[in-house]
């Protein structure tokens, strides 16, 4: 504005733009308030899903702590196909695969739990249920495959997943391999300062090499 040379100029100049650009900067005003609208919106409706995926794992878990048997399996389903983007769905997932265990569906609760090794955003859940499945497998005498799903990134489970390493080489018979991979797990659990009693009872039986 400084081009002009007096104040009536400045004017002048300023109603020409607005007379010219009027349109365009409303529709950008009506555009940039929808996108807040927007956001706001979808917002909210994260917090109600969130809440209502919170209230659906509640009543799962009260029928669980229930124990009157009743099975879960169309409450998850809701969960898993509903709400799996958030945790609790894995959560009911591995609160079912405990269930089937219990009842001997075996082939179910492997389901179940490579649902949230493959699905859950939460990575202590993806360890826990690959230790569970890994566990599981073994005791159908599934061993080589267990050890194969063990042999992946181990973060902070370092140590259990060498424990249940080494339970699994001793079905198989490799006695010195699991007593290395107990071992290790000793040395991870003193790591972390972690009660290890079982696990160095398990080493003893093994004895030394």
């Amino acid at each position: 504005m400084d081009n002009y040379e007096t104040e009536e100029q400045q004017v002048e100049a300023i109603k020409k733009w607005w007379s010219e650009n009027f349109k365009m900067v409303v529709f950008f005003a009506v555009i940039g308030l929808g996108s807040i609208v927007g956001i706001q919106q979808w917002k909210h409706n994260q917090v109600v899903e969130a809440e209502t995926a919170s209230q659906e794992y509640d009543h799962i878990l009260n029928v669980v702590k229930d124990n009157k048997g009743e099975p879960i399996n169309q409450q998850v389903e809701i969960m898993l196909n509903d709400y799996s983007g958030y945790t609790y769905a894995a959560l009911s997932a591995m609160l079912e695969a405990k269930q089937m265990i219990e009842a001997g569906k075996l082939a179910e609760a492997e389901e179940k739990f490579q649902w949230v090794i493959k699905n859950s955003q939460a990575q202590n859940l993806q360890h826990i249920s690959r230790i569970r499945l890994a566990t599981l497998m073994s005791a159908q005498g599934k061993n080589e495959e267990a050890l194969k799903l063990l042999n992946t990134e181990q973060g902070s489970f370092r140590a259990s997943y060498l424990e249940v390493k080494g339970d699994i080489l001793v079905a198989l018979k490799q006695i010195e391999d699991a007593r290395s991979a107990y071992d290790q797990a000793l040395e991870a659990y003193a790591a972390i300062g972690a009660n290890a009693q079982i696990l160095r009872v398990k080493r003893n039986d093994l004895g030394n090499s």
